[in-house]
């Protein structure tokens, strides 16, 4: 079992490794219908980006 410092460590490491490479890892992942549907559904859930979405959508 890790200790408390050693997750901390690790969580750091693994958040410098994909910094550099979030649009890629992005892509990768909406690239895939499942989880792009999954993701716009949970997207347009939320009232405020909903409203500002149709709000663009229909000028």
């Amino acid at each position: 079992m890790m200790n408390g410092w050693t997750k901390w460590i690790v969580l750091g490491s693994l958040i410098l490794l994909l910094i550099p490479n979030r649009y890629r890892i992005l892509n990768l992942l909406l690239g895939n219908n499942f989880i792009r549907r999954f993701a716009v559904q949970g997207a347009m859930s939320i009232p405020g980006l909903r409203s500002k979405f149709i709000q663009s959508t229909f000028r």
